[in-house]
């Protein structure tokens, strides 16, 4: 997977949506937020990652989404983001919320999928969805499984789960179980519900932007199980 393709790609088409769109558009899938918001907390991202890899600690002063020539601040955020994971040895070592070994290199992947999910929010906010990558679609959901849900278990951000759950990608047949507090090993797990379809559909399931009631999404088993775990998405 070229991450560095995926948030080089995503940050501009990203960037053209704040100077196409009308910032005050709602954004649905990120309640009581306006597209101005969006780039805000994106930019902000960009520039707290830097800073955990160039200072090896999360403890970034970022700069405010200024009113006014948004999308120029967002391209220097984003900007700044590239260079930084193109000019740092991916195995130097740096801060991340992740397993060990920290390294730099985590954070191309991380800010892949940061950017996939907030440009698919723009642009769902601005009529202007496209689709996702299966491949990449995928490989979020291993993040998700292996990273973000145990982390906002961990946090006391969302409830484990009292039920394992199976997120089954049509395209491949891959499996990815989620139980408990997210350290529980797929080989372990024996899932209530399954959860099938589409490597995209799940992707944005998981990251609660897909309703279960979507016809590409097909559950088996405890549905509501289901329901429960997606009703606020598994990593909210």
């Amino acid at each position: 997977m070229d991450y560095l393709a995926v948030i080089e790609q995503g940050t501009q088409d990203f960037a053209g949506l704040l100077e196409r769109g009308d910032l005050q558009t709602p954004v649905p899938s990120c309640p009581g937020w306006a597209l101005l918001d969006l780039a805000g907390h994106l930019g902000e991202v960009h520039q707290w990652a830097v800073h955990a890899i160039v200072h090896g600690n999360p403890d970034a002063r970022t700069t405010d989404a200024p009113a006014a020539a948004l999308a120029e601040w967002y391209r220097e955020s984003a900007g700044l983001l590239l260079r930084t994971l193109r000019e740092t040895p991916e195995d130097a070592p740096a801060w991340h919320f992740g397993a060990k070994p920290r390294l730099a290199g985590w954070w191309r992947r991380r800010q892949a999928h940061e950017v996939t999910i907030h440009l698919h929010d723009a642009r769902s906010a601005l009529g202007q969805v496209e689709p996702i990558d299966a491949a990449l679609a995928v490989d979020g959901l291993d993040e998700v499984r292996n990273v973000f849900f145990p982390r906002q278990v961990r946090l006391g951000r969302r409830p484990a789960l009292e039920s394992p759950l199976s997120f089954v990608v049509s395209e491949t047949g891959e499996r990815f179980v989620f139980d408990g507090d997210g350290t529980v090993l797929e080989d372990e797990a024996q899932a209530d519900a399954t959860v099938s379809g589409p490597a995209e559909a799940l992707y944005l399931a998981v990251w609660g932007r897909l309703p279960l009631e979507d016809p590409r999404l097909r559950v088996s088993g405890n549905a509501a199980a289901v329901q429960a775990a997606l009703g606020v998405g598994l990593v909210p």
